[in-house]
């Protein structure tokens, strides 16, 4: 959804727009939305103080565009959790190719309670 060290809403590639508009329409016809939680996560590389604001920056980010798109204020939380999570490791490459191996952890993950379907 971001591209390496990016976290605006101007930096949220077209397929991530894409999803997140289907989701926005999707839970805003739920039944029942009791919360949503953001979390926004970074690769390795970088100070760790800096890619937890990187990651809490890129959480803040979809927070807006969703609500921007009708999804409630009240339900939707954000919070980075830096470079904590990983999905996937790599090591012993060159920088270009490092940043690019590394693409999968630098992601934004949503958790939704409520009833209805998605």
């Amino acid at each position: 959804m971001f591209a390496f060290d990016k976290s605006g809403s101007g930096d949220i590639n077209e397929a991530g727009r894409a999803e997140l508009d289907a989701f926005a329409d999707k839970v805003k016809a739920f039944d029942r939305l009791s919360a949503i939680r953001i979390t926004g996560h970074t690769d390795r590389l970088g100070d760790e103080a800096y890619n937890r604001k990187l990651s809490q920056q890129r959480a803040e980010t979809v927070r807006r565009y969703l609500v921007g798109k009708g999804v409630p204020a009240g339900v939707v939380s954000a919070v980075g959790a830096g470079e904590s999570q990983p999905v996937k490791e790599c090591s012993s490459l060159p920088r270009q190719e490092l940043i690019e191996c590394l693409k999968p952890n630098r992601r934004v993950e949503i958790e939704v309670e409520g009833s209805g379907k998605l």
